[in-house]
């Protein structure tokens, strides 16, 4: 195009020198400084902004890179990035990337282009600077249904919808850090995320960031005062059993039970409606719900621990005619340690963790439901209760039968109960 433009040019002024009259040569020598000088201007301006335009676009994809990285290496993921994409019709200065004290990832650049037709008039290149910033954060996930999976390849699927589910997930989401598989039901997610693939569930994206253990560390506020004591207990509800551990705490009433504990009859463990918080502590042993027993446990933190010596699951009736309810909702208080964990299992077991609830079973739960290395088959009922928020975490999930999956998520109820989303990271250009 510039030859091109350099010939027009050329010829337009051999035409005009030829003519003799009057003040032609003159004029065009004057006329010809301002058409160069816009031509030129156009033509090199042109191509320093489709140059401009490459360098942020590397720049802008390093500087997301070394945030994603987020290593103490970030700035050689970013140089790398940056390196693979510059453009080859300029002359590009090294990079600089840095991080500031509000944790943005930042990068800048220098570089030049050589003119073709403004250095005619005295410019012979043309300076082009750009940078970029980006930032890494927790976004919360918005998913009620989690599955670690732990040790399995991505292709394990430990997520799966068979049988003929009835299945309503109101405002949340289902995540596998493996794979996930709907046949009986599309799940009615409003996402189906998985690490590895999602085949055949509601809204699904595959591929995604394997999660960590959201709340291993919350083991940490576990006390254990039985020893290798299994006794057991049966607790029926307003009646403390005997031989249980009480221990006052400063925001809350611990209870522990040495061995299996088996709740039967109808009504609140602790007896009305409580109004403060209470952790049941259940040590080397199970959680047992006796045939017709329809158990609330309010404001209170159901808590599986012990030596690993003994099995630790939740064992509802089974067979024909047999059936129980078991509802629970977490402690509220903002100083509980507790606060928003309806049943958590140490991540520590896992010796008879496994579930297999149902028919019979109906389990209705606010709150977190953390069983890290349980692997649970449900056929009966699950849900969320009167506050509708839950998020339940488990090594595995798979539904069998007809069975009723309805949990919700409502963001207030969520925050009145001090439910903790498990977050994902997420990288992010900012001005």
């Amino acid at each position: 195009m510039t030859a091109h433009l350099f010939s027009a040019l050329g010829s337009l002024g051999r035409v005009f020198l030829r003519q003799r009259g009057g003040s032609v040569a003159p004029l065009l020598a004057l006329a010809l400084v301002p058409i160069i000088g816009a031509v030129g201007a156009a033509v090199d301006f042109s191509r320093a902004s489709d140059v401009r335009a490459k360098l942020q676009a590397a720049m802008d994809a390093a500087v997301l890179a070394g945030a994603h990285d987020g290593t103490a290496n970030w700035t050689q993921t970013a140089l790398k990035v940056f390196t693979n994409q510059i453009p080859g019709n300029a002359t590009v200065a090294a990079p600089s990337f840095t991080q500031d004290t509000d944790k943005i990832y930042q990068g800048q650049v220098n570089a030049t282009i050589d003119t073709k037709l403004v250095g005619l008039l005295g410019f012979s290149s043309l300076n082009i600077s750009v940078g970029a910033k980006a930032v890494a954060g927790d976004v919360p996930d918005d998913s009620c249904m989690l599955t670690l999976d732990l040790g399995q390849p991505l292709s394990h699927v430990s997520f799966s919808f068979g049988g003929s589910p009835n299945v309503n997930l109101k405002n949340c989401g289902l995540r596998s850090n493996t794979s996930l598989s709907c046949n009986g039901h599309s799940g009615g997610s409003s996402a189906s995320i998985a690490g590895g693939t999602s085949s055949g569930c509601s809204a699904p994206q595959s591929n995604a960031k394997v999660l960590p253990d959201p709340f291993a560390t919350v083991a940490v506020n576990i006390g254990k005062l039985c020893g290798a004591l299994t006794p057991g207990a049966t607790w029926v509800p307003g009646t403390l059993p005997a031989g249980l551990k009480t221990v006052s705490q400063p925001s809350y009433t611990e209870y522990h039970v040495c061995g299996d504990l088996t709740v039967s009859g109808t009504g609140y463990l602790t007896g009305a409606a409580p109004a403060a918080d209470s952790v049941i502590v259940i040590e080397n042993g199970r959680l047992i719900v006796a045939n017709n027993a329809s158990i609330s446990a309010l404001r209170t933190a159901i808590v599986l621990t012990g030596n690993n010596a003994y099995p630790s699951s939740i064992i509802f009736p089974n067979g024909n005619g047999k059936s129980a309810t078991l509802t629970i909702s977490p402690p509220t208080s903002v100083n509980d340690p507790w606060r928003g964990f309806s049943l958590y299992q140490d991540p520590a077991l896992t010796n008879g963790v496994d579930n297999t609830w149902g028919p019979g079973a109906n389990f209705f739960a606010d709150g977190i439901v953390y069983l890290p290395r349980s692997n649970i088959v449900i056929h009966g009922n699950a849900a969320s209760s009167n506050q509708q928020c839950t998020k339940m975490v488990a090594n595995s999930f798979t539904s069998n039968g007809s069975v009723n999956l309805n949990f919700a998520q409502s963001q207030q109820s969520c925050t009145d109960l001090g439910v903790r989303k498990w977050s994902d990271v997420k990288v992010h250009l900012v001005q």
